[in-house]
């Protein structure tokens, strides 16, 4: 019985991870989605004000590298 048991706890723990993973790579998706967003609206702003918002998307884009 404890060898079962201990086979249930790998197989929990391995859906764990891939349930993990999966979320991971989501959130990564909507990071890019959102960079990509921000830059279009970035390009469509006057430009005095296209440098400010460009250092600042600059920054999440290191912070999130």
């Amino acid at each position: 019985m404890t060898e079962f048991n201990e086979a249930i706890g790998l197989v929990q723990t391995q859906n764990k991870a891939r349930s993990y993973n999966k979320k991971v790579g989501e959130l990564q998706q909507q990071v890019t989605d959102l960079q990509d967003l921000c830059a279009d609206a970035i390009a469509k702003l006057p430009e005095e004000s296209k440098w400010y918002f460009e250092a600042r998307l600059e920054k999440l884009k290191e912070k999130s590298s």
